[in-house]
């Protein structure tokens, strides 16, 4: 823990990575294109802070979701191997989660270059047919 509290400051190299890749030339004029380059930082700040807040209860909430899921799996295994299925789906959970984090992150990248482009956010495309 005490080198979790030590780096509350510290940028992750996730963090730097999108900033600098926001520094492209944008479509728009200088100062939308500061608008979105600080709602992007902001934004990318709070996921990088709620993940570091709420990591390890989610985590254990997808530990939960996965011990669930293989609750009634017959266990086929050698005398005498073992078996540390504990330690094997909090893995997996801490996997999970990482993998969560890191495509809300580049969710987050990808919404800001499509903003520096011009173009608009929409979340349904008109010509799905509906």
């Amino acid at each position: 823990m005490s080198g979790e509290g030590s780096s509350s400051g510290a940028v992750t190299p996730l963090f730097a990575s999108a900033s600098s890749q926001r520094q492209a030339t944008p479509a728009v004029s200088p100062e939308r294109a500061a608008e979105i380059t600080t709602w992007a930082n902001r934004t990318t700040a709070r996921a990088e802070y709620e993940f570091k807040e709420n990591r390890a209860e989610w985590t254990n909430q997808e530990y939960g979701k996965l011990l669930a899921k293989e609750g009634g799996r017959l266990e086929f295994r050698p005398d005498g191997a073992t078996d540390d299925r504990k330690s094997h789906l909090m893995r997996a959970a801490e996997h999970l989660v990482k993998r969560n984090h890191a495509a809300r992150l580049a969710g987050i990248n990808r919404a800001a270059e499509k903003l520096l482009a011009g173009e608009t956010l929409e979340s349904k495309k008109k010509d799905i047919g509906r």
